[in-house]
């Protein structure tokens, strides 16, 4: 009952962590297996160890660079492009946000992310590109690039996101026998939204449930993803009307495996400090599902010091 409250009541879905695209069995192992990966493919790039990036790519792998216009097929062409890369921008740097890893076949995942560059390049200073990779579980030696492509992020692309900016800040919503206490911020690349949530109700205490939010340059549409401490997790696409409200259709697993489906409507009110929220055709399980009309208050920011405090009365004092 508590998982399927925290979907019901959060806003917000996308694409799924490493660790929820795995089955229970192992899934720890492959999820930080994953995460060494990209953390081994950033300390190669930023050292220049050629070695070093090679061993993290499958013999026959591919690579496409959309940006530049290169591809390569296979380690020697694949050492070919990091060689020139590497003399021409010794300087360069690169970092990696990973937005999704799914996974498609056995031992086989896609992962979606993007990568920004800083250091002395010419017009490549803070660039940021969306980048898809195939990686393969190849046994013994571990989680390898398969494939690679790389397409660089406009920043017309971006724009759809700043819409949802008026998001950014602290809500909160008080119901009968529940609170929710709702955190967004803006992703370290400026390339999506982070929320966290907790709610509290008497019977289940708290839960806690991260969101994230990120504009889908190829299909050109928001997205969003919410997966809370329980294993819930639920995907959703954001379609703006003509009124300035925003729809959101989404889909969701409870932490009991039951399936939930929902439409909801978000309408900013009150200089953007009110946000009615309405979801309906909510259905779980296939069952219909009550409608679901709520407020969400901005919450204020909590003051420098107390009233009673010292420097808060001297400053009353210079007021007046």
């Amino acid at each position: 009952m508590k998982s399927r409250l925290i979907l019901s009541l959060l806003l917000l879905a996308f694409l799924l962590p490493a660790s929820s695209v795995f089955s229970q069995e192992g899934e720890d192992a492959d999820a930080n297996a994953l995460s060494k990966l990209a953390e081994r493919y950033v300390n190669a790039y930023n050292q220049k160890k050629i070695t070093d990036m090679l061993s993290l790519f499958t013999e026959e792998a591919e690579m496409i660079d959309e940006i530049d216009g290169l591809s390569a097929s296979g380690i020697d062409q694949i050492r070919e492009i990091f060689e020139k890369s590497f003399s021409r921008y010794p300087d360069r740097k690169i970092s990696l946000e990973t937005i999704s890893v799914r996974e498609i076949a056995k031992n086989l995942v896609i992962e979606e992310g993007v990568a920004t560059f800083s250091g002395e390049v010419p017009n490549e200073e803070g660039e940021s590109v969306s980048y898809s990779a195939i990686l393969m579980n190849v046994g013994e030696s571990g989680w390898k690039i398969a494939s690679s492509r790389e397409l660089r992020v406009e920043a017309d692309d971006v724009a759809p996101l700043v819409e949802l900016y008026p998001l950014l800040g602290h809500w909160m919503i008080q119901g009968e026998q529940m609170q929710m206490d709702y955190e967004v911020k803006r992703g370290p690349s400026d390339r999506s939204l982070l929320g966290h949530a907790v709610v509290t109700t008497p019977s289940d205490g708290a839960t806690e449930t991260d969101v994230r939010i990120l504009y889908d340059a190829a299909n050109k549409q928001l997205r969003m993803w919410t997966f809370d401490d329980l294993g819930g997790f639920s995907e959703g696409l954001w379609q703006k009307s003509n009124d300035g409200s925003w729809l959101i259709t989404s889909t969701g697993v409870t932490a009991a495996g039951e399936q939930m489906t929902q439409t909801q409507e978000l309408r900013f009110e009150d200089n953007e400090n009110t946000i009615l929220w309405n979801s309906t055709h909510r259905f779980l399980d296939g069952v219909p599902q009550p409608d679901l009309n709520l407020r969400m208050m901005r919450r204020p920011p909590a003051p420098a010091f107390p009233l009673d405090h010292p420097v808060a009365e001297k400053k009353s004092e210079s007021a007046e």
